[in-house]
């Protein structure tokens, strides 16, 4: 399958990567948003004084063993007193890093939600380029705009769902987002909207999961490698252009896979309902 999904990259690139970048492009903007208002509310002053406040205790520290006081009284006091600072200094730090820390927690609930809301909508829009329906980014967004009603429905329920379990522990987001990889196909090519598509993509995937892994493993990949590629140049918006550019050549391949996934448990799957010609080939070609 693999091999086929490269096939089809190479021969469609321009399409596929012009298709995708009406979808990517916005969304890797509103990330880049997100994530500089998430690291602005969170701030460096709490952080800093904190870490001010454990160079100060730790500095005292060392100058009552270098310098200890004549008088066992006077040293026990001093010693109580570094007790007394050090453990209060942990308490605000506590609190303070649990302050800043929510935004950072929002902004990673909105960035991942943002980054799934985009791969749905170009993931949609590949759908029609591959199982045919669509020669180019017009006709592929003309399938597209023809299903916005089951799409938003899927979509508004699904990324969210993802985002919170990614949110709270990465594992559950990364099933989440494994069992839900064929309700976009669902949504464009048998006009399942919201729970219906995603339980759709759950009974689908009986018996692909591996291959469904092996996509969402490869954007993962994809994803890291855009990040390395954006440290290669200086701190700036320069950045998230890098980073997005990296990500939009490189995320069709994947897609390319679930789509053909997709037609291959339709095909292998008992009493599947027929697809809608607009937005694919025969499921068996």
């Amino acid at each position: 399958m693999f091999g086929e999904a490269l096939a089809i990259y190479r021969r469609r690139f321009g399409a596929l990567v012009l298709t995708c970048a009406l979808a990517l492009v916005p969304a890797n903007l509103l990330m880049s948003g997100t994530v500089l208002i998430g690291l602005a509310g969170m701030g460096a002053a709490g952080v800093g004084e904190a870490g001010t406040h454990t160079e100060q205790v730790q500095e005292k520290t060392r100058d009552l063993k270098e310098s200890p006081p004549a008088s066992p009284e006077e040293r026990n006091a001093r010693v109580n007193q570094l007790g007394r600072e050090a453990f209060e200094g942990g308490s605000v730090f506590d609190a303070g890093l649990l302050r800043h820390a929510v935004p950072l927690a929002y902004a990673v609930l909105i960035v991942v939600t943002i980054l799934l809301a985009g791969i749905a909508l170009a993931h949609a829009a590949v759908v029609p380029l591959v199982l045919g329906g669509a020669l180019g980014p017009a006709g592929a967004w003309a399938t597209v705009a023809s299903r916005l009603r089951e799409l938003g429905r899927t979509a508004i329920l699904g990324a969210p769902l993802v985002g919170l379990a990614s949110l709270f522990c990465i594992v559950p987001g990364i099933i989440a987002a494994v069992g839900f990889s064929l309700a976009i196909p669902a949504a464009m090519s048998e006009r399942l909207g919201g729970k219906a598509a995603l339980q759709r993509s759950w009974n689908l995937l009986r018996g692909h999961w591996p291959m469904a892994v092996a996509a969402w493993a490869l954007m993962a990949i994809f994803t890291v490698a855009a990040s390395m590629a954006s440290m290669l140049v200086a701190p700036g918006p320069w950045r998230s252009v890098v980073s997005g550019c990296v990500r939009l050549v490189t995320y069709p391949f994947p897609l390319v896979v679930l789509v053909l996934l997709y037609r291959k448990a339709v095909s292998t799957s008992a009493g599947s309902p027929r697809l809608d010609s607009s937005a694919r080939g025969s499921p068996g070609t």
